[in-house]
């Protein structure tokens, strides 16, 4: 049924996606060209969930309609979920390495993540790996360059783009103490863990997991602002 395919389009596309097709259909473009808005992997799944929809150049006011509505709905969507790591099975909340696994292994567009430690016995080590090697899912990575051996990461993410805290003109090299992760430019991962093991089995860790556009795309654009200043690209 067209109302099942809708629901299923609405949980596939993320706002950014949404708002992109609407704007493409809206400006005349052909539909084979407006679905270039969506990772190549993906395209498929998306064409012929708007062709069971009936949405399309054949109708574009109805699809610019559908498509602005997904992305609304989802811009003025927050939703807060408190996750914990402690020892045993303390935790009954949400778990963190688990929904550090969740979500980056969802990434549709892209991850950006930043800690002040990574360790290779974190599980980040290849979840951010196998999303970095998805077609279509930029990730971006901030580390400490003190606490985190960031030529090493680097290696391990060869199609990353890895950040290392800098040096100051005084000579003072910046500490990066930020914890998070962005999904898609939509979900929000803000923790007190870093990318080790101890941090994701061990310690009392809390984090809260958000689901807000505007602030997950303000957190991002704080970070690209420091690009050059406060963090060095890593060759």
């Amino acid at each position: 049924m067209a109302s099942d395919a809708l629901t299923v389009l609405g949980s596939v596309l993320t706002a950014t996606e949404a708002e992109r097709l609407a704007m493409q259909f809206e400006s005349g473009a052909p539909a084979s060209v407006a679905v270039r808005e969506i990772a190549l992997s993906r395209r498929e799944r998306v064409k012929e969930l708007m062709a069971a929809c009936g949405l399309g150049s054949a109708d574009r006011e109805r699809t610019v309609s559908v498509l602005r509505a997904v992305a609304g709905a989802k811009s003025a969507l927050r939703e807060l979920t408190p996750v914990w790591t402690m020892p045993g099975n303390e935790a009954s909340t949400g778990h963190l390495t688990s929904e550090f696994h969740r979500i980056v292994g969802a990434a549709r567009q892209s991850v950006t993540a930043a800690t002040y430690n990574f360790q290779d016995t974190s599980q980040m080590w290849t979840a951010l790996k196998a999303a970095s090697d998805q077609p279509g899912v930029v990730v971006t990575v901030y580390l400490d360059a003190g606490a985190a051996d960031t030529a090493t990461v680097k290696a391990q993410l060869p199609r990353a783009t890895v950040y290392r805290s800098a040096v100051l003109s005084n000579g003072k090299q910046v500490i990066s103490h930020a914890k998070f992760i962005v999904v898609d430019h939509e979900l929000l991962l803000i923790t007190s863990a870093n990318f080790s093991y101890s941090a994701e089995n061990r310690n009392i860790e809390f984090g809260i997991l958000v689901r807000d556009i505007a602030l997950a795309e303000s957190v991002e654009a704080s970070m690209k602002s420091r690009h050059g200043s406060l963090y060095e690209l890593m060759p």
